[in-house]
């Protein structure tokens, strides 16, 4: 799934005594806002909505899934978290959870692990496209090295940090 490009409201024009002589652009929030000299000395000014990235966090411990979204959220990622594979597989099947850009979970859960759902997501038409990323508190190398052989993006050692979350930022979609 590709990433939702900036959608532009409705353009409103200002009479020029409004306007400052040299127009910057203005961010308010998660909005950019861009004016746009015209031949008849109006400014039109054009809201730009920047699109959130949406992250599905994925983990059984309530301390971990708090700790991986407050800094995805801190990054400004739009989070949603799910305490198991299973959950997230039926969120998503069911349309649930739209625009997911990234997917990051857990390595080791209960019922299904999440290197199973790495492999349900890879196989499947509609879910294919969405990076996923591998986290675990063992570092064991023929386990990172199977996640990204089955199509892993990233494998992270917990705990998860701010810089870890930068370096992902590249491969969100």
């Amino acid at each position: 799934m590709a990433a939702a490009a900036p959608t532009q409201a409705p353009a409103m024009t200002l009479p020029p005594a409004m306007v400052a002589s040299s127009p910057k652009p203005a961010a308010v929030g998660d909005r950019k806002v861009v004016p746009v000299m015209t031949d008849a000395d109006e400014v039109v000014v054009q809201v730009q909505v920047q699109a959130e990235l949406h992250v599905l966090a994925v983990d059984d411990s309530v301390v971990d899934r708090a700790v991986i979204a407050k800094i995805l959220r801190s990054s400004k990622y739009r989070v949603t978290t799910v305490d198991s594979a299973t959950r997230a597989l039926e969120l998503l099947g069911l349309g649930l959870i739209t625009d997911v850009n990234m997917i990051i979970t857990d390595y080791w859960m209960p019922g299904m692990t999440g290197y199973e759902l790495l492999k349900r997501v890879k196989e499947s038409s509609e879910l294919r496209e969405i990076p996923v990323v591998i986290m675990s508190s063992e570092n064991v190398p023929n386990r990172i090295t199977r996640c990204l052989e089955e199509g892993a993006e990233d494998f992270l050692l917990k705990p998860v940090r701010p810089s870890d979350v930068s370096r992902l930022c590249n491969r969100i979609r």
